[in-house]
């Protein structure tokens, strides 16, 4: 039996995931472990990004139902991607984008990761008999994906979900560009320690940024060495801004989506 995971904009003051898990554990007998509940409300980036760090770490034949849904009840579709062993359910807006793409994944490290595919499987969630009977139209979570999870769980196909397609909806977002003294990259996300992560995933040359009035222009090999604001490569091998036991994100004004330059540091 495989285990179902959970990635939502929830929170988990309200009674939504309560009633997804209700929903899970009344139709199948898998585990069900919550990724996490604390996305941003409608951060399909951060979202996409979560997903992208943690896959890696989880076994073969993981189903993964991801919940950031802004349109949930229009005529955006619902999809599941079959990857590397793994499944994904989700909203058809973007929220998958690493998942949808060829090459867009980092490289396995997990001792149970499965075969590699050579490209992920997408199909079009329409097998309406899956759904909750009379469910609403603004909990697909509930009445949608989690029957769906269920049902795959307890052995459906993916081809009986219905029709491949593939054209899903890609994330509005600009890969990270690298030129011979510059680097431009978008802040993901900000850590609850005030890290502002970014998607530069390498360093060509000994980094300057200047944001506003300030100018960064150390690297450090840990958080706590640094003499001051500092870039770190973190834990998912990507270039963060750090303060030693302060919030960067406070003190440089920068939010998720924003835009940033690195440039290469002159010497006069």
């Amino acid at each position: 039996m495989p285990t179902i995971t959970l990635l939502t904009d929830f929170g988990t003051r309200d009674p939504y995931v309560a009633a997804m898990k209700g929903v899970l554990v009344s139709r199948c007998s898998a585990p069900v472990v919550d990724l996490s509940h604390e996305i941003a409300p409608f951060d399909l980036l951060g979202a996409a990004f979560f997903l992208r760090d943690v896959v890696a770490y989880w076994p073969a034949g993981t189903i993964f139902v991801v919940v950031v849904d802004p349109g949930v009840g229009t005529s955006r579709r619902m999809i599941a991607v079959a990857r590397d062993s793994r499944i994904f359910l989700a909203p058809d807006n973007g929220v998958l984008h690493f998942e949808c793409r060829t090459g867009s994944q980092p490289a396995q490290r997990s001792v149970d990761a499965g075969p590699a595919e050579s490209r992920p499987h997408t199909y079009s969630i329409e097998n309406s008999a899956l759904f909750l009977p009379n469910g609403s139209n603004t909990f697909h979570g509930r009445d949608r994906f989690a029957p769906v999870a269920a049902a795959l769980a307890n052995g459906l196909p993916l081809a009986d979900l219905g029709p491949p397609i593939d054209d899903p909806v890609p994330l509005p977002y600009v890969e990270p560009v690298y030129e011979e003294e510059r680097i431009t990259g978008t802040v993901i996300g900000i850590d609850r320690f005030g890290n502002i992560l970014t998607d530069i995933a390498r360093l060509p040359f000994p980094p300057c940024a200047r944001i506003g009035s300030t100018t960064i222009d150390q690297i450090a090999r840990t958080y706590g060495e640094a003499a001051g604001l500092c870039f770190v490569v973190g834990s998912a091998g990507r270039l963060e801004i750090a303060m030693p036991q302060a919030s960067a994100a406070d003190l440089l004004h920068l939010r998720a989506g924003d835009r940033l330059d690195i440039t290469k540091c002159r010497t006069e």
